[in-house]
């Protein structure tokens, strides 16, 4: 029995879990202040400065040179993993920022709203650092579940109790799929390890084989929900527009980084992408043509600000499978390094972006496209650092999103996929469409109501965090290249053992 002990304990390693465990405890600590302090800065000040624990903690872990393994493989921590958690604490530090004039002005539960953000940030670093089919699922339930909440916390708005429903409802649906195909992918290996997955198909399987092809079209759509791309994008637009806008914000960096995270993660390390190379290059590549098409040609008609954004999103997931598609061409990292440093400029300028929105909602009460008009007029910084964030995410150079995009089309296009690059070079191109068409009203059209307005001062951070964070990542790009190319690398380190 001490034998027995003595083998079990290696793998319980919580110091591991330390980022995920402090950012729970956090959690907890932000409900308790809300409940005896009642003082919402001190509520929002908790959750901000406590953000450093878990912040530490990474950092330390990510000081070790190897991947680290415990919980019998279930937690992998890796360079992979210390990069998407950093990213998702970097989007819960701009979205705190960002949300608390608004939290407190329109969501009043200011409490209840940044616990479930960091509840779901916790899910989100579980996904990026799980080794294991069963764990990855369960990170993905404990990511959505406080999404769903925040979704409907807007209680005297109909259309955020609708877009709550609509969440729940569609999560249920892609989750059920998801799991079909964990478990179809179970059935065939008889493990859910990633790495024992990965030996079990290339001793016992041929490529193409059908039922293994089933299971990665049925994980693919469960994740497909989680990025939003094309054909399960329906739930984007709606609940965009329905939820508050600092959860809209939180939505559309956080779901999708962290659905990529888990999904290249099992793609890669769990070799499927070799096991059936070119139908799922075909699958993807279509995917991504059908999600770039349909979200820069459908934006260009919206009305409303955040429905806007919702189909740029759908957009933007188009160009990252793109990426994706290039590291299942060539089996090795360099397409996946181009998604993560294309997901950093996204995560960054899309969260700078919404934070004009919130801006601009808090002045005058909307979110319609119209009411950008004249914004220069009414505060020129803010209009400054949204227009830059706006054009970043339209690919203008000299921004960093510019870069991103030659990166990640550069990946595909030494692969061979050179139909694929041309149709997302056309898509980019059509999306300067709605892009310009704000920046234009921003600058050359007349105030729908004149006089000046003022953001707080949080708010005015995570804008300028996020404007001048687009500009220096241009001269970066080097060194942070040299950061995700790493993070890639460890994940075909599977493959090589």
């Amino acid at each position: 029995m001490i034998a027995s002990v003595a083998q079990i304990a290696p793998n319980i390693n919580l110091y591991l879990l330390a980022p995920e465990l402090s950012l729970v405890l956090l959690a907890m600590i932000v409900i308790l202040v809300d409940l005896v302090v009642r003082r919402h800065m001190a509520v929002v000040g908790t959750a901000l400065v406590g953000l450093a624990i878990p912040a530490g903690f990474t950092f330390a872990l990510g000081a070790t040179p190897h991947p680290t393994q415990a919980f019998f493989n279930m937690l992998l921590v890796d360079q992979y993993a210390i990069f998407f958690e950093l990213l998702f604490l970097l989007i819960g530090v701009i979205t705190i920022l960002a949300s608390y004039d608004y939290v407190v002005k329109e969501v009043k539960a200011v409490g209840e709203f940044y616990a479930l953000l960091l509840l779901s940030v916790a899910g989100m670093m579980l996904m990026a650092s799980t080794g294991e089919l069963i764990s990855i699922y369960i990170s993905l339930e404990l990511t959505s579940f406080p999404l769903y909440i925040m979704a409907g916390l807007l209680r005297h708005d109909d259309r955020s109790a609708e877009a709550a429903v609509k969440y729940v409802l569609l999560g249920a649906m892609s989750s059920a799929i998801l799991l079909y195909g964990l478990a179809l992918l179970y059935g065939l290996t008889g493990t859910t390890d990633l790495a024992s997955v990965a030996a079990t198909l290339r001793a016992g399987f041929r490529s193409n084989n059908l039922l293994l092809l089933l299971a990665d079209v049925l994980i693919f759509a469960g994740f497909g929900f989680k990025i939003s791309a094309v054909p399960f994008h329906m739930w984007a637009p709606d609940i965009y527009e329905g939820a508050p806008t600092p959860a809209t914000a939180f939505f559309s960096v956080g779901s999708k980084a962290a659905g990529f995270a888990a999904l290249i993660r099992i793609v890669i390390d769990a070799g499927l992408g070799g096991m059936s190379p070119t139908a799922l290059v075909a699958l993807v590549s279509f995917i991504a043509i059908l999600t770039m098409t349909l979200g820069n040609v459908v934006a260009i008609v919206q009305t409303n600000v955040k429905r806007m954004m919702a189909y740029s999103s759908i957009g933007q997931a188009g160009y990252i499978l793109v990426g994706f598609a290039a590291s299942l061409v060539s089996g090795k990292p360099d397409g996946n390094s181009a998604v993560l440093f294309f997901l950093l400029v996204y995560v960054v300028t899309n969260l700078g972006a919404f934070a004009g929105i919130i801006a601009l909602a808090n002045a005058t009460g909307r979110e319609s496209i119209r009411d950008f008009q004249g914004m220069h007029w009414r505060n020129p910084l803010l209009a400054l650092g949204t227009a830059i964030c706006l054009l970043s995410l339209a690919g203008m150079p000299p921004m960093a999103g510019f870069l991103a995009k030659v990166y990640i089309f550069a990946a595909a296009w030494q692969q061979g996929l050179t139909w694929l690059v041309v149709i997302a070079v056309l898509n980019s191109a059509v999306s300067l469409v709605y892009y310009l068409r704000i920046v234009r009203m921003m600058y050359f059209s007349q105030p729908v109501k004149p006089g000046y307005f003022t953001a707080s001062g949080s708010l005015s951070a995570a804008l300028g965090i996020s404007a001048i964070g687009v500009l220096v990542m241009t001269p970066l790009v080097g060194v942070l290249l040299a950061q995700a190319q790493p993070a890639a690398n460890s994940l075909f380190s599977f493959l090589v053992h």
